[in-house]
């Protein structure tokens, strides 16, 4: 079995439309503390419930570095890196897309396959979002997988022409009956300009009790244009709520 992944730096796991932003985080920081939260974020609702500080401080002890980051929130922090995964969840697959500074480019290379039944699930999610014809090959996988049954699957599809991105995502959550639900999706779209591209992706970052109730929940990382920060989704049966939206950092 394919094991998780050692702690790299963050543009490892970057895709090509994040490279760009996170070169100017790293001269944004320090200057970033003066930064006040946006009024009415809708990223980051207030948080004022017994359960929403309890998963708050979950999030914080396991997928947070620095605190605060880049442009604020004051009670936001650094999401980058690798993350703390539960020890009953295994990431069985995973890509990084390194900036190659011969090409100019990010290159991304795949660690670990996802097993022929996961790839066909997930493909078959990204011709419904639009995954063009033959375009199969230019798409890189992360899996997840719980000791419960439950996997959290992502396949991502960018192609870069110029600085014209094409690219679409979708996030599938497969669980022990044999279910299939799509949790998140992002339909082929083109950015003119690879550096300003607005849309949000998401990534898997673990399945664990995050509420402490004994139930699962799936905690995603959410990347948009100079905005970053982390979700929590319930699972139950097929059903899925999003019970947390918040930290992370905006530049």
């Amino acid at each position: 079995m394919f094991a998780p992944f050692e702690r790299q730096p963050y543009y490892f796991n970057m895709s090509t439309v994040r490279w760009f932003f996170f070169l100017t985080l790293a001269f944004s920081t320090a200057a970033g503390q003066e930064g006040g939260q946006p009024e009415n974020d809708p990223h980051r609702p207030p948080c004022t419930s017994t359960q929403c500080r309890k998963i708050r401080s979950f999030l914080r002890t396991h997928y947070c570095g620095e605190s605060p980051f880049g442009n604020g929130p004051h009670d936001g922090c650094d999401t980058r890196g690798a993350k703390e995964s539960e020890r009953n969840t295994v990431v069985t697959a995973d890509y990084g897309c390194p900036w190659d500074e011969s090409a100019k480019a990010s290159k991304c290379r795949q660690e670990g396959n996802p097993t022929g039944e996961d790839r066909k699930l997930v493909l078959h999610q990204m011709r419904l979002v639009g995954l063009p014809k033959g375009a199969e090959p230019e798409v890189y996988f992360k899996v997840l997988k719980s000791a419960s049954g439950l996997s959290v699957m992502k396949g991502s599809y960018e192609h870069l022409r110029g600085l014209e991105l094409t690219f679409c995502e979708v996030i599938v959550v497969a669980d022990a009956g044999g279910g299939v639900h799509v949790l998140r999706k992002v339909p082929l779209q083109k950015a003119e300009n690879v550096d300003t591209a607005d849309s949000t992706s998401w990534s898997p970052v673990d399945i664990a009790d995050v509420v402490g109730d004994g139930h699962l929940e799936i905690v995603l990382e959410a990347n948009a244009y100079e905005d970053h920060w982390l979700e929590v989704v319930s699972v139950q049966g097929g059903s899925f709520k999003t019970i947390f939206s918040g930290l992370g950092y905006y530049l």
